[in-house]
């Protein structure tokens, strides 16, 4: 295929992905070549002429969600809405979140909010800065709402989860 595309999220594109968010650093590597080999399993098997759930995206339009995912990703403790992401990168606002959700397999938000969790994950098992801090560098504003948010993604508060997995 010499064009762009995009595959949908779907079930077998998330068995791929989402147990990546959960393996322990020191399996990480081998891990991920086990997930490369499926997913390329995966693309010789899909039928890319016919397949329903390939959505081509011109290289521009592609390379503009890349460079808003990007952005976000770098800025995790900032919040922005829709519309002055779609005003930064002069799309609008139903093609912004058409895109980013066909590309990413989520609505903005919902990534923003898994990307903040990782991040936040990962500063509470190898760092001694207080949940205060953690929840301010990953965008919420008060340390409350910071820890609601993570329990309903790991069932623990943070400073309990901190202690399970602290490395």
């Amino acid at each position: 295929c010499s064009q762009p595309f995009v595959i949908l999220s779907n079930s077998i594109i998330e068995s791929v992905f989402l147990p990546l968010y959960a393996i322990p650093e020191d399996l990480k590597i081998p891990y991920c070549k086990l997930k490369a080999q499926e997913m390329l399993a995966y693309l010789i098997w899909l039928d890319l002429n016919s397949a329903k759930e390939t959505v081509k995206y011109g290289s521009q339009q592609a390379q503009v969600i890349k460079e808003l995912h990007d952005f976000l990703v770098d800025n995790l403790e900032t919040r922005y809405t829709i519309e002055a992401l779609a005003k930064k990168y002069l799309l609008n606002t139903s093609t912004l979140k058409t895109m980013f959700k066909d590309i990413y397999g989520m609505p903005v938000a919902s990534y923003v909010k898994e990307r903040r969790m990782e991040k936040a994950m990962k500063l509470l098992q190898e760092t001694d800065e207080t949940v205060a801090s953690i929840a301010e560098k990953v965008g919420y504003e008060s340390q409350g709402k910071f820890a609601k948010a993570f329990k309903e993604k790991t069932s623990q508060l943070p400073t309990e989860y901190r202690k399970l997995y602290r490395k």
